[in-house]
């Protein structure tokens, strides 16, 4: 008898235990959410992620993965290229590596969460959703792996810097000049400058220039990315080659080129131009018998039993991804069992150019000293909002102006109020009440059992 009482006694002081641990809960987590905009919303949140229910699939960089449009990794005929993050930039890539794309569209802009195995001759110019501006050039991103200084190289506003061979570079550089311009390595080079109006990338594999312009020149492997705004327009622009030759002016010869630039105005100007080619011969496009694609019309598609296909300058331009313009151009994409499968088993792209730009806001200079007031203090907008321009004085002029400009809209809501701490103590205290009650009534018995 005295041993069931005991249990019962143990069951109830566990009982008590995890009501008062329920309230201490409730105030941790309670405190957080209501100080959100949202309380509820916010608290079912919490619960779901927690559970593992819903929520937001992977993470996103540079303007993150966008929505599931099948063509994104569909074989040729179907496909459509993939646009690298929504923000404002020019991309420059001379090849990449995909296992089993994905059929999202846009991808992530950062290469270590686009899904792209391998990334090779890689360049970005890009603008942050802060306004700010970012740049990077990177030589190969294998799996989400690089060695930041060694294969890739990452400048934000005020900084230049250069990949691992620059002395060497350096040194060929004072040869080069030393030679009158008529003997100009490159190798390895790695370039990234970024201020606080734009970003300049630029990658080269290696480059032989002997006897000037009119002398022998090959380019290998080459990618250019850079975004600049002047305040009235911003313009993206992105290029990538494969080989590029000439011989004094008899003999040009290029491999897999692609261009793309983008421009946006305050104005309301806007524009998209982009351009690629798979054989170029003296400046003019050829036919590619293997691939049995056009060279010249975007989208020409080669299939072969669905076990090979193969698209020749693949083309996106302001078809709602974001917002327009932006345009990409993929020089030559190939696909392994593509037409056997919902999506290829492999995708090989060389020369993935794209752009993406979005006028800079119409700056707007306030009315010097105006209804003849003195100018006073502007007001400070609310949450989430800027500072108010100057309004008007009191003077003799139009009395207490408002503030310049508006503040951003509010949602109406307080964060936290009065009201949601006196609900919170309230039922945090009634739990911990109803515990320490157990808990007296428990030792209760227990007394007068003994």
């Amino acid at each position: 008898m005295y041993r069931q009482r005991r249990k019962k006694l143990q069951r109830r002081r566990r009982a008590t235990v995890t009501v008062v641990s329920v309230a201490v809960m409730a105030m941790a987590v309670g405190v957080p959410t209501l100080a959100a905009a949202d309380p509820v919303g916010d608290l079912l949140n919490n619960v779901t992620t927690s559970l593992g229910i819903g929520g937001n699939a992977g993470g996103s960089g540079g303007g993150g993965g966008g929505t599931a449009t099948p063509d994104a990794g569909a074989p040729p005929g179907t496909y459509t290229p993939p646009l690298h993050g929504s923000n404002p930039h020019g991309q420059g890539t001379v090849g990449t590596v995909d296992l089993a794309p994905s059929d999202q569209n846009p991808l992530s802009g950062d290469p270590n969460q686009s899904g792209e195995e391998v990334t090779v001759g890689d360049t970005r110019g890009e603008q942050n959703s802060d306004g700010t501006y970012h740049g990077r050039t990177t030589l190969a991103n294998v799996l989400g792996i690089t060695i930041p200084g060694l294969t890739e190289v990452q400048t934000n506003p005020g900084e230049t810097k250069n990949g691992p061979l620059q002395p060497l570079q350096d040194g060929l550089d004072q040869l080069c000049t030393a030679s009158g311009n008529q003997a100009c390595l490159t190798l390895l080079q790695m370039d990234s400058s970024t201020t606080s109006n734009g970003s300049t990338n630029k990658f080269e594999a290696a480059g032989v220039h002997l006897g000037g312009a009119t002398g022998i020149n090959a380019d290998v492997a080459t990618s250019n990315g850079n975004i600049s705004s002047d305040g009235t327009c911003q313009t993206a622009h992105g290029d990538s080659s494969v080989a590029n030759a000439n011989v004094a002016t008899l003999l040009t010869a290029g491999v897999i080129n692609g261009s793309s630039d983008s421009t946006a105005c305050n104005t309301g100007s806007q524009s998209v131009n982009q351009s690629s080619s798979v054989v170029n011969l003296n400046g003019t496009g050829l036919a590619v018998p293997v691939a049995g694609c056009d060279n010249g019309p975007p989208n020409s598609s080669f299939d072969l039993l669905g076990l090979l296909g193969a698209v020749c300058n693949a083309d996106n331009s302001n078809s709602g991804l974001t917002s327009s313009p932006y345009g990409v151009r993929e020089g030559l994409t190939v696909f392994l069992l593509g037409g056997l499968l919902q999506n290829s088993l492999l995708k090989l792209t060389t020369v993935g150019p794209e752009s993406h730009a979005v006028a800079p806001p119409a700056s707007t200079t306030p009315p010097e000293n105006p209804g003849g007031g003195t100018k006073g203090g502007g007001g400070k907008g609310g949450n989430n909002g800027g500072n108010g321009g100057g309004g008007n004085g009191g003077g003799a002029g139009s009395g207490n102006g408002s503030a310049a400009g508006s503040a951003a809209p509010g949602n109406a809501q307080l964060a936290f109020t009065g009201a949601d701490l006196l609900a919170l103590a309230l039922v945090g205290g009634a739990l911990i009440l109803g515990g320490l009650a157990l808990a007296t009534t428990a030792g209760r018995n227990h007394r007068q059992t003994v």
